[in-house]
């Protein structure tokens, strides 16, 4: 059996966390590892069950990958619906959300064997940390799992289920991966989690990671938190960071009361509103992003209306949305009141387009103001990254191109869809002297 193995993922960053400490230890085993299917010999995909469309999409990926070549199938997706993966010809290993780094021996141990091998099992611990080796997914930003697991209830989600109780890294552990990834070339780390809110002392990791900031570590910031985590100790942690970006996003779900209490959110739409309004108190250049589900059981027009008003009062320039999706296993779908899927579709498509023009009011704002861009992509003449704000950014390049992981100045002049367009300070004043 050759080495060269395929990794697909699908769904969240904490898969995605998840591919890339796989790839390392199967690069570490002489593997070659990519992400185009093309001339691999061997695949894994990591799959995802947050709806009933990212499942399908799992199973569709891994029949597609199976036909291939040997299959070994990871995560929420096949951990919900073990037969129907194992059911799939080519498909030689199905975990689940548990025991992940057991995957690398299954592809030593290989050999050509074809026949299906399961081990899904109850999610629990498990160490897994990455050291920088492995540039999979970037060179300059790396997601750092430090939490795994949901202690919630929610009406709507299976992932609790799927993924245990709620269960996080220890502080020291997850300073010292931080360290290990910007000694291997990277700026900017994303904490992540299932529950990252969950974590016991987070802003005093902030402030630890902060400290990082002298060793070369510019930029931290988090996953999508509660609400709740919105209080004075994060406040005093961030306003005194040397590297939290300005930017947060939020796990929302409605801007509706009865609906919020509906879903088991433990929060009201002005309880979220009052915390924001703290928040920006203590970081004022701070954006917000958020995750909503449009169309949940017994929604209204009217509350479906005031999840659109309220993105718009708290000035979200991006939006996770995505129609309520019914998942076996959970209160919601034995709801009645269940709105129609074309329903619960163009209200998703409402809340999107006000999120647009509430961004293309704030884009409109910067135009002729600086920002500061991590470069994480240079091709075609132009440099691609992302602004402190988490604003995609895209400027040309001239004779003097940056390097990926470089941050430049760049005066904004534009925009182009969801993302600013601008001029590089530093091309522009070498392009200045060349023309002298």
């Amino acid at each position: 059996m050759g080495k060269r193995v395929c990794i697909q993922t699908l769904g969240c960053r904490v898969n995605q966390y998840e591919s890339v400490a796989i790839a390392e230890a199967l690069e570490k085993r002489g593997f070659e590892v990519q992400r185009d299917p093309d001339g691999a010999d061997c695949f894994l995909l990591n799959t995802c069950a947050v709806t009933a469309e990212s499942q399908r999409q799992s199973l569709q990926l891994a029949r597609r990958l199976a036909a291939k070549g040997p299959t070994a199938v990871l995560g929420c997706a096949s951990q919900n619906c073990k037969e129907a993966f194992l059911a799939l010809p080519g498909v030689f290993y199905v975990g689940g959300c548990a025991g992940k780094m057991d995957v690398v021996e299954r592809f030593v141990s290989l050999n050509g064997r074809t026949d299906a091998v399961t081990d899904v099992r109850k999610a629990g611990y498990e160490p897994m940390s990455l050291d920088g080796r492995s540039h999979w997914f970037s060179t300059c930003r790396a997601y750092l799992k430090i939490q795994d697991g949901c202690g919630g209830n929610c009406a709507y989600c299976l992932i609790p289920a799927l993924r245990g109780p709620s269960r996080s890294r220890g502080a020291d552990e997850v300073v010292a991966e931080a360290r290990r990834l910007v000694r291997a070339g990277v700026r900017e780390v994303v904490l992540t989690g299932v529950e990252v809110s969950a974590f016991p002392g987070l802003p005093s990791l902030l402030e630890r990671l902060g400290e990082l900031s002298g060793e070369g570590l510019e930029r931290v910031r988090v996953g999508s938190l509660s609400p709740w985590s919105l209080r004075e100790p994060f406040f005093r942690a961030v306003a005194g960071s040397a590297n939290f970006m300005p930017h947060i996003h939020l796990s929302l779900q409605s801007g509706s009361d009865r609906v919020l209490r509906a879903m088991r959110r433990p929060y009201t739409a002005d309880e979220v509103a009052t915390r924001v309004a703290a928040l920006r108190e203590v970081l004022p250049r701070v954006q917000l992003s958020a995750d909503f589900i449009t169309g949940f059981p017994t929604e209204t027009d009217a509350e479906a209306a005031e999840t659109v008003a309220f993105a718009r009062k708290l000035g979200l320039f991006h939006v996770h949305a995505f129609p309520y999706s019914v998942r076996e296993g959970t209160d919601a779908a034995n709801m009645d009141g269940q709105v129609p899927p074309s329903e619960r579709k163009r209200r998703c498509a409402a809340l999107l387009a006000a999120v647009d023009e509430v961004r293309d009011g704030i884009f409109a704002s910067f135009r002729g103001r600086t920002v500061r861009v991590l470069v994480e992509r240079v091709r075609d003449g132009c440099a691609d990254g992302h602004t402190e704000e988490f604003f995609a950014c895209r400027f040309p390049v001239g004779a003097c191109p940056p390097a990926v992981g470089e941050t430049r100045t760049v005066t904004v002049s534009g925009q182009d869809g969801s993302s600013l367009l601008g001029m590089d300070l530093q091309t522009n004043a070498t392009n200045t002297e060349e023309t002298v």
